[in-house]
């Protein structure tokens, strides 16, 4: 789930604001926005917006009925409105049948829109609307390159939204990191002595995390790479790190990326914790749909590991802002016991 406030007119606004929101273009997917009451102005404040598959929503939907209801009265939506993206007229007959029915768990359904696909001057119908809405039943997706969100991410990240979610996905799998083969290997088959070996000299372990504490200012510095990767293999040094990382949010996605890619593919327990690190930095970052799809991709590549089931739980729940929180106080409680206490 994603979190934006922005006071919109129409559903063509509110179309064009999605890919600035969610950091890429959806497809084939139900796209829920949530509203609230504003008390000191007459109409609706757009609040978080939630992305489900188009094809499993009902399921997703009804699997997890309690926790979409309580995240609804958590960040008091009053109302929902339900963007279908697929260009499939029929495509949205079963849900909206589904969200009107009382088994649905969320708020009151003000309109379910249908659009093919997110560019500007696309169309887009109402499947179904409130008579007490006033609002047309037809119409074309706003100007996407001038949607304020959009606008908002290329001034925090530098980047557009991608162009799919499989763009994201596609991302996070890659391998390149662009090292020599043979320094490569050396590095590898470093950390894994690295990792078999016991670290208890504090001076050692405050030396390894300065050393990969460099790659935040310089991602292809290879001997922090090394010394980072060793890092991921302890507690101890891993959350210091994080807390470096959080520092300096945008250079420090940049290097943990690259961390990403340096990480064999059967390395899956390590593999799963820097996913979930580059989750936490693009959440901080404004990207929070590269954060979301990492979240997911951490816990996909180990179902056990605490830290990015903890990331991946706060993300699907909008609680994005409370897990930087949370995590910046335990990276500064783990900088003090490595350096201080």
């Amino acid at each position: 789930m994603s979190t934006y406030s922005q006071t919109l007119t129409s559903h063509g606004d509110i179309l064009a604001n999605i890919p600035g929101i969610l950091g890429f273009y959806p497809q084939n997917s139900l796209v829920l926005a949530f509203f609230d009451r504003n008390s000191d102005t007459p109409g609706l404040h757009l609040g978080p917006l939630a992305r489900l598959d188009l094809d499993d929503a009902v399921e997703t939907l009804t699997a997890n009925q309690q926790q979409f209801a309580a995240w609804s009265g958590r960040v008091n939506a009053d109302a929902v409105i339900a963007y279908v993206v697929n260009s499939d007229p029929s495509a949205a007959d079963e849900l909206a049948e589904f969200l009107l029915s009382e088994d649905s768990p969320l708020p009151t359904v003000l309109a379910i829109v249908q659009v093919p696909e997110l560019t500007s001057g696309t169309g887009w119908w109402t499947v179904y609307q409130q008579l007490s809405l006033s609002a047309p039943r037809t119409g074309v997706v706003s100007e996407v390159a001038g949607s304020l969100t959009l606008q908002q991410m290329v001034l925090d990240t530098g980047q557009l939204p991608a162009l799919s979610r499989e763009e994201l996905e596609e991302r996070l799998n890659s391998t390149s990191h662009g090292i020599d083969e043979e320094e490569y290997q050396d590095i590898i088959a470093d950390v894994e002595g690295y990792e078999n070996e016991i670290h208890f000299l504090r001076d050692d372990l405050q030396h390894e995390y300065e050393k990969a504490a460099k790659g935040v200012s310089d991602p292809t510095d290879t001997q922090a790479i090394c010394a980072a990767l060793r890092c991921f293999t302890t507690p101890m040094l891993r959350d210091p790190l994080l807390g470096a990382l959080l520092d300096e949010p945008q250079q420090g996605l940049a290097f943990a990326e690259r961390l990403m890619r340096t990480v064999p593919r059967d390395w899956l327990k390590m593999r799963s914790q820097i996913t979930a690190t580059v989750a936490v930095l693009a959440q901080a970052t404004g990207q929070t749909g590269l954060a979301g799809v990492a979240a997911h991709k951490a816990t996909e590549l180990n179902e056990t590991e605490n830290f990015p089931n903890l990331v991946n739980r706060s993300i699907s729940l909008g609680l994005g802002s409370k897990l930087i929180t949370s995590v910046r106080q335990g990276a500064s409680k783990a900088h003090y016991l490595l350096f201080d206490a």
